[in-house]
């Protein structure tokens, strides 16, 4: 039952505020009930431990941040048990205090918020990326180094990230045994961590010949397997765009740059390029969800 801490705004974009209200975000929990990778009015999921009666996926909100200008939010909009209605962005961004300028749209049909867009992607310590100069250990790496990317040859890193926590529960790494995932070694990566996964079953699910993966939906007991354990060291590696690297053989995703707005040493790192606004945010490849992960892991 993995619980995150997000950050909200309540309104609703169906029936927005006047133009000129004062926003200011809420940093609330959020509970996957059932374990499914999502967040719906479906198997108990909440918010702060109010009962999701109907979530809507794909609203856009503009606000107006002191000292920024206009923010547009892509999000999911969740009404709750008790009568009270929250937004979450869903695009990377996070959330800042603003006042609301206007709602760019509104969806009818009903959709879950996904847990992969909660959550950057991290390398554990001692997994070796490829990089110029051959695989080298992820704690070893400094901005500069050039890594080895599937799509544009070897791109500088940006920033390098990292973090300790307690390896239990929604944070315990997940371990794919030598082979599991064509890697040549044991490889251990964040739950989030999206990998490409290739073959006969994402071209029948999506239609696609490759597609990015989060580890945690992978999972299958036997050759990746969750390993709880005292602590974890994950670590973040940017670059100027979302990019597939290469590490124990295997090929997963960098840091997503969407993500960077919500790390401030990163964030500064991309503003010395770019405002962050206007950095690429796509993509390296077609992202499979929660419930069709685990029908293909199956």
């Amino acid at each position: 039952m993995p619980t995150y801490q997000t950050r909200f705004y309540f309104m609703d974009p169906a029936n927005p505020p006047a133009g000129g209200t004062t926003l200011n975000y809420s940093v609330l929990s959020i509970t996957d009930n059932n374990s499914d990778g999502d967040f719906d009015r479906f198997n108990g999921d909440s918010v702060n431990g109010v009962d999701i009666s109907s979530s809507y996926s794909g609203d856009v909100i503009t606000v107006n941040v002191p000292g920024t200008g206009n923010v547009t939010y892509t999000g999911t909009t969740f009404y709750l048990a008790n009568g009270q209605v929250v937004f979450t962005p869903e695009d990377g961004q996070p959330l800042k205090n603003s006042t609301f300028v206007q709602t760019e749209s509104f969806v009818n049909t009903q959709g879950p918020l996904f847990d992969t867009e909660l959550g950057p992607a991290c390398f554990t310590a001692q997994t070796k990326i490829e990089t110029e100069n051959g695989p080298v250990s992820v704690e070893e790496l400094r901005p500069g180094d050039r890594v080895k990317t599937l799509d544009s040859g070897y791109q500088p890193i940006l920033w390098i990230g990292d973090t300790r926590m307690r390896a239990a529960g929604e944070h315990a790494p997940i371990r794919f045994a030598k082979g599991a995932i064509g890697n040549d070694a044991a490889l251990c990566v964040s739950p989030e961590h999206r990998m490409l996964v290739t073959g006969w079953k994402a071209q029948l699910l999506t239609g696609e010949d490759e597609i990015l993966i989060a580890a945690k939906h992978l999972v299958n007991g036997d050759t990746i397997c969750r390993v709880p354990g005292d602590q974890v060291h994950y670590f973040h590696l940017l670059f100027d765009r979302h990019h597939i690297i290469e590490s124990h053989g295997a090929l997963s995703e960098s840091f997503y740059p969407g993500y960077a707005a919500r790390l401030p040493s990163a964030e500064a790192r991309l503003n010395e390029l770019a405002p962050i606004a206007m950095i690429d945010k796509r993509l390296a490849r077609p992202e499979l969800k929660g419930f069709e992960a685990h029908v293909m892991a199956a």
